[in-house]
C-alpha cells in the first residue's frame, strides 16, 4: 500500500480507503447503552463487534490459505466487578448470532446462532456463588473454590450455563423454513465462564477462563463465552457531555489535540480519562478457517477477500411473567419465553446509532436489517455529530452533505452509488495479521513520535481488532482537514491492560473483591 502522511485531508482518507478495504468502519467504537430501549436491556445490549485475522502466534505461523478469523461480539456494557451476589451471565431468552457477508451483496450468507441455557444446579445455596445449606443436616457449608466449569471443581458453581452453537448458510432473514442448519461442536458440553468474583472464590481465574475455550476437530472452529475485561477506551464523560474533550492538562490546548509523540503512544493516556477502566464486559468469541466464510469455501482470493460482519440479538415476540403471592410454583419458571424472535439490537459500526441516527429511530434502527440502511441515509449526509464539533470548538469541519462517509461507511471499495446500501463491518481476509508487539492502535494511520507514517494494515479500518483506537479516528474524520491536521482526539491511547495475544483476544476480567477505577485526575 502507498503511504499516506498522516496530515492530509479528507481526501486522502477517501484515497486510502481505495487501496485499505473497509475505511467503512470509520466510526466503529464501543455502543454503550445507544438506544432507549436497549439501555433497559443489558443482556441483549451489544456493546462492540470485532472482526479480524487472528494474532496469536500459531495462525502467524499458518500460510495464507490455512489462517482463521475471529468474530468478537461483547455484550453486558459496564460491568461493576463487584456487583454480586447474582453476577454477570448471558441471558436465556436472547438469541445471539453473528452474520457474514461473503458475495458483496450487503445481505448476511452464513449466520452463527448461539444460544444459552441456565440450571440451577444447587439451590440451596446461600448465594449465587459459594456458601450452602447442606440438604440434609440443613447445616451452613463452604462450598470448595472454583476451579473447574463443570463436574470435580464447580461445586461452587449454584447457577450453570451451557450453550450450542449453530451455523446457517444461505438462509435470508425472516425466513422460518431454512434447513441448512449445522450444530458445530457436537459432543461437546460448552460451558459459559463465570464472573471473576474474588481470590476466595475464583483463586486462578485465568486458568478457569481457559476451560472455557472449546475446539472443533470436525471445522477448525474455537470458541468462548463468557466474562473479560473491556478493551475499549474512551472517555466516554466527556465524549457525551456535548463533546466536552478534556483539554486541561498543559499545555493549553484550544483544541483537544495531540502531539506527534502522544499520538504515537499506545501505552498511556495524556490528558484523557478512560471511562472503562476497571469494568467488564461478556463476551461471544467464534474463530473460524477463512475458507469456511468465502464464497466458495476456498482460501481468500481476489474475487472474494472481501467479507462483511455484523452482530444481532433477538427476542421472542412475548415474554410471559407468572405468578403471585400464594399461587406460586418453584418448580415452574416465572418467566416464559413466547412466539418467534425478533431483533432487538444490531452492530456494524457501532457508533452510528450513538452519533448517526436521531433519537426518535435509534429503537427503529436496532430493530432494522443492514441492507435496509437506505432509509437512514439522509442521517449520514447531515452527519450532525460533525456539526456539533464545530458548534463547540469554533473550528470549521466540511459542508454537507457528507456523501464521503455514505460511501464510506455503507459500501465496500470499489462499489458504485448505486450499490445496495449496508452497515456491515468489512474485512480484507488477505491482509496478513500484525504480531501482538507491532499492533498499531491508529492502523494504516499510525505514526512515530515524529510523525512519519508507521502504518499497520491489519488493524482498523480493515476490521476491527480489540486495542483499535477508533474514537480518535472518528473525531477527526468527521471534523475534517483541521481535526486531522492536529492529531485530534479524547487523549486516551490506552485500556490498561494492553494487548492480549491469545483467544480469545480480550483480558482477563478485573475481580470484584479487587477491582479499582482510575477517575480523572488519578
Amino acid at each position: 500500500m502507498r503511504r499516506i502522511p498522516l496530515r492530509g485531508t479528507v481526501a486522502a482518507l477517501v484515497l486510502i480507503s481505495s487501496l485499505t478495504p473497509g475505511l467503512a468502519q470509520l466510526s466503529r467504537a464501543a455502543s454503550h447503552r445507544e438506544a432507549p430501549l436497549i439501555s433497559l436491556d443489558p443482556a441483549a445490549d451489544i456493546t462492540d463487534v470485532y472482526a479480524f485475522v487472528s494474532y496469536d502466534a500459531a495462525n502467524l505461523a499458518r500460510s495464507p490459505a490455512d489462517r482463521k478469523v475471529t468474530l468478537i461480539m461483547n455484550v453486558i456494557p459496564g460491568q461493576e466487578p463487584s456487583s454480586g451476589p447474582n453476577y454477570f451471565s448471558f441471558d436465556d431468552g436472547v438469541s445471539y448470532a453473528l452474520h457474514v457477508d461473503n458475495d458483496r451483496d450487503g445481505k448476511e450468507d452464513v449466520t452463527y446462532e448461539i444460544r444459552f441455557q441456565t440450571d440451577t444446579v444447587n439451590p440451596a445455596a446461600f448465594i449465587a456463588n459459594g456458601l450452602t445449606n447442606d440438604p440434609n443436616s440443613g447445616a451452613l457449608t463452604g462450598a470448595a473454590p472454583i476451579t473447574a466449569l463443570d463436574g470435580a471443581g464447580s461445586e461452587g458453581l449454584s447457577r450453570k450455563q451451557h450453550y450450542s452453537v449453530t451455523e446457517l448458510r444461505n438462509c435470508r432473514r425472516g425466513d422460518k423454513t431454512c434447513k441448512p442448519r449445522t450444530e458445530l461442536f457436537q459432543g461437546q458440553t460448552l460451558s459459559a465462564v463465570p464472573s471473576n468474583i474474588g481470590p476466595r472464590t475464583t483463586p486462578d481465574y485465568a486458568a478457569l477462563a481457559a476451560k472455557g475455550i472449546y475446539s472443533d476437530a470436525t471445522t477448525g472452529a474455537r470458541v468462548f463465552a463468557g466474562q473479560r475485561a473491556e478493551t475499549f477506551a474512551i472517555d466516554l464523560g466527556a465524549v457525551f457531555d456535548l463533546i466536552n474533550l478534556r483539554t486541561e492538562t498543559p499545555p493549553a490546548r484550544l483544541l483537544p489535540s495531540l502531539s506527534n509523540a502522544e499520538d504515537a503512544d499506545d501505552a498511556h493516556n495524556s490528558f484523557g480519562n478512560n471511562s472503562f477502566s476497571g469494568f467488564n464486559i461478556n463476551t461471544i468469541a467464534l474463530e473460524l478457517p477463512i475458507s469456511r466464510l468465502t464464497r466458495d469455501r476456498q482460501p481468500a482470493a481476489d474475487a472474494d477477500k472481501l467479507i462483511g460482519v455484523y452482530a444481532s440479538t433477538s427476542r421472542t415476540k412475548f415474554e410471559v411473567h407468572k405468578g403471585e403471592p400464594g399461587k406460586l410454583d418453584p418448580n415452574d419458571p416465572t418467566l416464559q419465553n413466547v412466539g418467534t424472535f425478533r431483533q432487538v439490537s444490531r452492530m456494524g459500526n457501532p457508533l452510528v446509532n450513538e452519533l448517526i441516527i436521531p433519537i426518535g429511530q435509534k429503537d427503529f434502527w436496532n430493530a432494522s436489517a443492514p441492507e435496509d440502511e437506505a432509509q437512514f441515509v439522509d442521517a449520514y449526509r447531515r452527519l450532525d455529530v460533525a456539526q456539533a464539533l464545530q458548534l463547540v470548538s469554533g473550528v470549521p469541519v466540511p459542508k454537507g452533505p457528507r456523501d464521503d462517509v455514505v460511501s464510506l461507511l455503507l459500501t465496500y471499495p470499489g462499489q458504485s452509488p448505486s450499490a445496495r446500501l449496508s452497515d456491515l463491518l468489512r474485512l480484507d481476509l488477505t491482509v496478513p495479521p500484525t504480531a501482538p508487539a507491532g499492533i498499531k492502535r491508529l492502523g494504516p494511520f499510525a505514526h512515530d513520535a515524529a510523525g512519519n507514517p508507521t502504518p499497520d494494515a491489519a488493524g482498523f479500518p480493515n476490521g476491527r481488532r480489540p486495542n483499535d483506537d477508533v474514537t480518535d479516528l472518528v473525531v477527526r474524520v468527521a471534523g475534517g482537514p483541521n481535526f486531522i491536521a492536529n492529531n485530534v482526539g479524547d487523549g486516551v491511547n490506552d485500556n490498561e491492560l494492553g494487548v492480549s495475544p491469545d483467544f480469545p483476544f480480550l483480558p482477563t476480567p478485573f475481580d470484584g473483591r479487587n477491582r479499582r477505577h482510575v477517575d480523572p485526575g488519578e
